[in-house]
């Protein structure tokens, strides 16, 4: 397997990752429960809001990153249809 099949193979996987309903209902409850986390939080509760916020922006990271290994492997599967 070539790296380029790899990377295709990939991005079909992110993509089926992304589309699972499982996944997409786990990312949503992360993050809406982190966002009402973070509006009941105390004035003086800076700590809680910044642990909150560093876990919401993990969630967020890791949903970019699957989003990027997807489109990569569709552009490189486009490429492969085209030819080049």
């Amino acid at each position: 397997m070539t790296e380029k099949d790899k990377q295709i193979q990939q991005g079909q996987e992110a993509e089926s990752i992304l589309s699972n309903e499982v996944m997409v209902n786990a990312f949503n409850v992360i993050l809406n429960q982190g966002y009402q986390d973070w509006v009941s939080t105390k004035p003086e509760d800076k700590e809680v809001r910044e642990t909150l916020y560093h876990s919401q922006l993990a969630a967020l990271k890791l949903k970019q990153v699957l989003i990027n290994t997807m489109e990569n492997g569709k552009i490189l599967e486009e490429e492969r249809k085209g030819g080049k």
